[in-house]
């Protein structure tokens, strides 16, 4: 895990605090990580759904508390030196500006999803090709792609469906959606295609939610994107 689980004296694992991060700090973190790696010699590539996608890349939020990351295996090797890295950023971000947080770049979602859907996932997202932010030096660097909008767009769905939903979950969502839609090139998704999608993520979905966020789209582009039989 990144970051790995520090334990107290008593061997009680130590909850990490939350910091609000905005798309300077988070490009100014993630710079810091690539100049590390490339120091080190390793090129890291990382998938990012949740905030951070909508805060660096769509803009559409001001800030977020993290950057959830995934890897294309939960096995990989780069696990250690991505960890060394986050940690070194957080070090800098906090003798120069303010703290960010152990947990500023973690990869706890990956206990979210199979390592089947982890790996076919990575590669909807490279294939995607939506870089989030990148660092490139001579000899390594990182790269940070977005998930696939239709995972990312499934995981908002499952958000609306529980009672934890977030006052900025369905404007995601139809920031998700829109995305899917541009990039294939498509105007209409039927909700049983959608409904689908969920299934393969393991996401809950429920016609309710899909209702919602058809209204809210209609609202901020006019148009009902989600069609039924």
């Amino acid at each position: 895990m990144v970051p790995p689980t520090y334990r107290d004296a008593s061997g009680r694992p130590i909850t990490h605090q939350d910091f609000e991060l905005d798309r300077d700090t988070i490009i100014r973190a993630l710079d810091h990580m690539g100049q590390y790696l490339d120091q080190r010699g390793v090129n890291a590539t990382v998938m990012t759904v949740g905030g951070a996608v909508n805060t660096v890349y769509l803009q559409s939020r001001r800030s977020t508390h993290n950057v959830d990351f995934f890897l294309a295996t939960p096995t990989a090797a780069e696990h250690t030196v991505i960890h060394e890295a986050a940690r070194s950023a957080a070090h800098s971000e906090r003798s120069q500006r303010g703290e960010i947080g152990a947990n500023w770049f973690n990869n706890a979602t990956q206990l979210l999803m199979g390592r089947d859907i982890q790996a076919r996932l990575a590669q909807i997202a490279l294939q995607q090709n939506v870089i989030v932010h990148q660092y490139r030096g001579p000899r390594g660097g990182i790269v940070v792609y977005a998930a696939p909008w239709a995972y990312a767009f499934c995981g908002k769905l499952n958000r609306l469906c529980e009672s934890n939903a977030r006052s900025y979950d369905i404007a995601d969502a139809v920031s998700y959606l829109h995305q899917y839609l541009l990039a294939n090139s498509r105007q209409t998704v039927s909700a049983e295609e959608i409904k689908q999608w969920c299934r393969d993520f393991g996401k809950k979905v429920t016609d309710g939610v899909l209702d919602q966020v058809n209204a809210r789209y209609n609202t901020t582009y006019r148009t009902r994107p989600i069609s039924r039989p």
